[in-house]
């Protein structure tokens, strides 16, 4: 009563509910998916009909002088027996034809057989059935369900068919109607039952425990496309998102380094101007400095130029001027007179003559008087 409460028993774990049965294939997907592996069936029987046609007209073209020949020594040797050695020409001709055909037969019932089981085996379905979106369930599980499926399929569709045909060409009529009405009953056997019932299960299905079901492949590859286009979409959404960020990051970084930048610039014009202020106040006082040393030194230089000039003037006055040397002087010029000249009216005393250069000598010239006539 008065003890720790009872444990609660543990819950039950949900037991799995088993997948629901795939549905039957539809009366009108069976009847199509029949309808294609017939169409092939069908190409399949005129290539051989072609070929066998050839093959006929290449051997009685080819073979008749033969069989010709072998039939006239048979003639020879009977004795002259024309029904016999006729008989067993076209008996020749006949078995020839009939080998021909058999053999096409034969190839035809093998080529649906293989197309029955390597489909059913491998992939669980023809290429009829593909086409449809059908499979038949339980046949790659086990081979010898395929093999069951396949062989009275065939034996329903070509394979007895062929069977009463060879048997008439041997000439066994009657058997070989027997054997189109077992064909017939194994087809209808076979189809009926896939066209009633809730699993439509033909001969076939029966003895080979399977069935014939709906695929869905189809669904599946469009779910999964839809399943995909979103996922793409989400995708995209996202990588819009994630673009859209980057791109905002990415313009406020840029804005931030512009604005940054924009203040570097600023600062730095800022101290270049303050850089050519202090460099211009310098070289003006360099300058300045320069000038005045250089207006000194030339000052000084007149100065001391005046100095010594004053000094130089001034000791040379304090010095005695040296005596100057007594030059000769000149005698004057020696007189020339010329003991030819005879003096005329107009002679005046000049240099070399008497009188000249003494004061008072010069007179006036005399007025002109013409000679006297005689």
């Amino acid at each position: 009563m008065y003890g720790p409460p009872p444990v609660p028993p543990p819950a039950a774990e949900p037991v799995p509910h088993a997948p629901p049965p795939p549905a039957a294939a539809p009366r009108g997907r069976r009847l199509a998916a029949w309808s294609i592996d017939t169409a092939l069936l069908a190409c399949a029987a005129g290539l051989l009909g072609t070929m066998t046609w050839g093959r006929l007209n290449g051997l009685l073209g080819d073979g008749l002088w033969g069989d010709a020949l072998s039939a006239a020594g048979g003639l020879l040797l009977s004795g002259g027996d024309v029904r016999q050695a006729a008989e067993n020409f076209g008996t020749s001709i006949w078995n020839t034809a009939v080998s021909a055909v058999e053999q096409a037969l034969l190839l035809l019932i093998l080529i649906e057989f293989l197309h029955q089981f390597a489909g059913q085996a491998f992939a669980g379905r023809t290429v009829g059935k593909a086409v449809l979106d059908l499979r038949v369930e339980n046949a790659r599980s086990a081979k010898s369900r395929a093999l069951r499926r396949s062989l009275v399929t065939t034996a329903g569709g070509t394979g007895l068919y062929c069977t009463a045909w060879i048997l008439l060409l041997h000439g066994l009529f009657f058997l070989s109607l027997v054997t189109w009405l077992v064909a017939v009953a194994v087809f209808l056997a076979n189809s009926a039952p896939t066209l009633v019932g809730a699993r439509r299960r033909g001969l076939a299905d029966l003895l080979a425990g399977t069935s014939l079901v709906r695929a869905d492949g189809y669904r599946r590859a469009a779910q999964a496309a839809r399943q995909g286009a979103v996922i793409a979409w989400d995708g995209t959404q996202a990588a819009g998102q994630v673009a859209g960020q980057a791109v905002r990051e990415n313009a406020a970084r840029l804005a931030q380094a512009e604005s940054m930048q924009r203040a570097l610039q600023s600062e730095r014009a800022r101290q270049m101007q303050d850089l050519g202020r202090r460099s211009a106040a310098r070289m003006q006082d360099a300058v300045q400095s320069e000038r005045a040393q250089q207006v000194g030194q030339a000052g000084k230089r007149v100065g001391g130029r005046l100095r010594n000039a004053y000094q130089d003037r001034r000791s040379a006055r304090r010095q005695p001027l040296p005596p100057q040397p007594e030059q000769p002087a000149l005698p004057p010029p020696a007189p020339h007179y010329d003991p030819y000249a005879q003096p005329g009216p107009y002679a005046q005393p000049g240099y070399g003559q008497p009188g000249y250069g003494q004061p008072g000598q010069h007179e006036p010239p005399q007025q002109y008087m013409p000679p006297p006539q005689q």
